[in-house]
């Protein structure tokens, strides 16, 4: 091997620890009505400019937040997303976007508020608003009773998306309650 191929490769190699530890520093914290996604390959304006194209076209965003719905932080690699109150998650068309901008997009971000609804062995958060429905699992959720009304930020690997259908559940991490849930906490 080259030497300068070398260098390039202990460069990118650098620069990728550098920015996944600069992402593990600054947790997600999402406002109401927001998705975020973690990307990589998202290293420059320009870059940035290309994926702020293709997810400006969604019908979900709210365009009158970040100028067209997108908001891109080049530092972190997150796409913000501001979407429409009431608007289902596309993560399947998010995905696509993404990808065929010519990014990875890692982990998708999102608020929820519903019901914990049991089904077999799985945990079910049903969206109030979009009726949209994720399995859940997590630390966080741990002795929530059924029936339970919650309100939680999640994040889903998009490692699963290619592989499902719109309209199968996709499993969601709860990174934390927004609220106390309003049932009855199982805590033994």
């Amino acid at each position: 091997m080259k030497p300068e191929m070398k260098l390039q490769i202990l460069f990118a190699a650098i620069l990728l620890s550098a920015t996944s530890a600069f992402a593990d520093d600054n947790p997600v914290v999402l406002e109401e009505n927001q998705t975020v996604v973690q990307v990589n390959g998202v290293v420059c304006s320009f870059c940035a400019y290309g994926a702020e194209k293709a997810l400006s076209e969604l019908d979900c965003l709210d365009k009158a937040e970040f100028g067209d719905g997108v908001l891109i932080d080049i530092d972190t690699h997150r796409i913000t997303l501001a979407m429409k109150p009431g608007e289902k998650i596309p993560v399947h068309e998010i995905y696509q976007r993404i990808k065929k901008a010519g990014y990875d997009p890692i982990t998708l971000y999102l608020r929820s508020q519903g019901t914990l609804e049991r089904s077999g062995e799985k945990l079910l958060l049903r969206d109030s608003d979009t009726g949209q429905v994720f399995s859940v699992v997590g630390e966080e959720i741990a002795g929530v009773e059924d029936g339970a009304t919650v309100s939680v930020q999640a994040q889903l690997a998009a490692g699963q998306i290619p592989e499902s259908k719109d309209g199968d559940i996709l499993e969601v991490t709860i990174d934390r309650l927004i609220s106390e849930p309003d049932g009855v906490r199982d805590d033994g």
